[in-house]
């Protein structure tokens, strides 16, 4: 084999090793589409009550992504959201941040690499968990529902999210 044979070989095979780290990491940062990680069957199911179809709110901030946004019940909501963590974008960072507007944070256990609930008030429940550069938040506030109830049915949703990412 000829130097030029050679060096064309090794030119070939270090662009297919490029290409294939490419597709790795484009796949790694790929954005989710928030409204299929759950199926309207899966959250009544979890919430006991009647939940209107999904639709993605394009007015949220870009940067955070767009939530999906359910209708439960006659004026209940649940929402799920999808980001890439931004940097520094810690769960101990958010969860002070939180903290510091008097928000109350609980860290829960068996739901991703790190997850923690937060209560902003009026009956709702947030569900915050990161695994792996993936940031997800699921916001419920279902009328009649007790926050032990939404707590449970926000891990198991959330649980079932993360099968899909």
């Amino acid at each position: 084999m000829n130097q030029m044979t050679r060096m064309t070989r090794t030119v070939l095979m270090t662009m297919a090793i490029g290409f294939c780290l490419m597709t790795v990491n484009a796949k790694a940062s790929e954005k989710i589409d928030p409204c299929a990680l759950l199926t309207k069957a899966e959250i009544q199911a979890a919430l006991g009550q009647n939940v209107g179809d999904g639709k993605l709110n394009t007015r949220a901030n870009i940067a955070g992504g767009g939530p999906c946004e359910y209708t439960v019940g006659s004026f209940g909501v649940f929402s799920i959201l999808s980001k890439e963590t931004g940097p520094g974008e810690t769960a101990d960072k958010v969860m002070s941040e939180m903290k510091k507007r008097k928000i109350a944070v609980t860290e829960t256990t068996g739901i991703g690499d790190r997850s923690f609930f937060s209560s902003p008030g009026y009956g709702m429940v947030q569900l915050n968990t990161f695994k792996g550069t993936k940031y997800l938040i699921i916001t419920m506030l279902v009328p009649g529902a007790t926050e032990a109830a939404q707590k449970t049915a926000a891990g198991d949703l959330m649980n079932k999210a993360l099968k899909k990412i």
